[in-house]
């Protein structure tokens, strides 16, 4: 399961941009501005896409804005499937796409023996395979599947296309995203923080940047998976020594609630839950994550991401921000050995990470103001002779980080 090719168009700096990512791991160079970011931001609104209301993802109205366009080849099980979309969206004071409103179609002619489009959005086969893992007897599931299932028989949607599309869902709705720039100043992350006491769900605690991450581990912590056991194994003195440990006190904490029923009944119910307490060891000092340089909370956050999520795919921006060289070898070999479990993307400035990988891995990405945003393989956009001679140097001269530095990869 993997994307083939993806087409992106008004989007951005994305006028018509065409990319073809390698199958296990692909790297993203270029000068800023370019439109690293942007290309990665584009398969971000995949996944806005997936888990939009059905709602509101079935509806498709005009806008004042040109949507963007996209239109991505998937491979499953050796299949091509072909997905379309437009999408309207605007972008928040976070620099977020926050999407209203799309059209989605997709042409499965392989399994479907059909050569017509079938508009279904991602969103109502997230909501179908939802549906196949609740129980029945729950209220109202019984009707919605029939809903569901009459919608798709109008669109003439066979039983193996559709579990097809399923897959598709399912390997979009878990992507994952890192950048360095969510992890920036650690002084944001909480000292503590508050779960219930029987189920561990959040109390009062927001899902996102430092805190979520905290807890992401902590949740690894109590269920000690054997991917968590290796995570520790990496970050701790037997790996790359970025702490000595890492562990979570529980601290149980007791409130009470009153409410008041009819006829003036006050009703006293207590509470407990469990303050949690993240404690990072280092020289033998006993840290809060607060107290970490944004360096070794960076690198944590990056091999907790590589390691430990099991998504089938995972853009990964700048990993080289705060990080030194001899750490960065070591992760760049972290990121080339998951890339065989998972299709991964990375942008950077970094010629110590270039020298790490391959040519064919390697995509130059520039920007003109005629032709926007364009994405060409190092390797394919070199003549037999330009090939060999790169080939040449590497052997007997440099690396390919050192020709990058000195401009040649921007030739080609």
């Amino acid at each position: 399961m993997r994307i083939k090719k993806l087409t992106i168009k008004n989007y951005r700096s994305c006028a018509a941009t065409t990319f073809e990512p390698d199958e296990h791991l692909s790297v993203l160079i270029g000068p800023n501005g370019s439109g690293k970011t942007n290309i990665l931001s584009a398969i971000r609104l995949l996944h806005a896409l997936c888990m939009l209301s059905t709602a509101r993802s079935s509806e498709f109205e005009e806008s004042a804005f040109t949507p963007a366009e996209l239109k991505v080849v998937y491979e499953v099980d050796g299949i091509e499937i072909f997905y379309a979309a437009k999408v309207f969206s605007v972008n928040n004071e976070k620099n977020q796409d926050e999407v209203s409103k799309a059209e989605e179609v997709w042409f499965i002619p392989a399994l479907s023996g059909r050569r017509r489009k079938v508009g279904v959005p991602m969103a109502f086969i997230r909501e179908i395979s939802n549906l196949g893992s609740v129980n029945a007897s729950s209220w109202g599931v019984a009707a919605r599947r029939e809903h569901f299932e009459k919608w798709l028989k109008g669109r003439q949607l066979v039983p193996e296309a559709l579990s097809a599309l399923e897959k598709i869902v399912g390997f979009v709705r878990r992507s994952k995203y890192y950048s360095a720039s969510q992890f920036t100043n650690p002084a944001n992350a909480p000292v503590s923080f508050e779960v219930e006491s029987d189920s561990k769900r959040r109390v009062g605690i927001s899902i996102t940047g430092h805190k979520r991450l905290l807890f992401d581990i902590y949740q690894q912590h109590l269920v000690k998976t054997d991917t968590y056991a290796e995570f520790l194994g990496i970050i701790g003195p037997e790996g790359i020594g970025l702490i000595d440990s890492l562990d979570f006190e529980e601290i149980k904490t007791s409130s009470s609630n009153y409410s008041v029923r009819t006829g003036g009944r006050v009703v006293r119910k207590e509470r407990t839950n469990l303050l949690v307490v993240p404690q990072v060891k280092i020289a033998g000092n006993t840290l809060s994550p607060s107290q970490l340089s944004e360096g070794t909370f960076k690198t944590l956050a990056l091999i907790f991401c590589l390691v430990t999520d099991r998504s089938s795919l995972l853009m990964i921006e700048e990993p080289e921000v705060c990080v030194h060289h001899g750490l960065l070898n070591s992760i760049v070999e972290l990121i080339r050995v998951y890339s065989q479990e998972k299709q991964i993307l990375v942008s950077t400035h970094s010629d110590a990470l270039l020298d790490k990988v391959q040519i064919d891995n390697v995509f130059r990405v520039s920007r003109t103001s005629e032709a926007g945003t364009t994405v060409s393989g190092i390797k394919k956009g070199m003549s037999a002779a330009e090939l060999g001679a790169l080939k040449d140097y590497l052997r007997n001269e440099g690396s390919l980080g050192e020709y990058w530095k000195h401009g040649d990869l921007e030739q080609i």
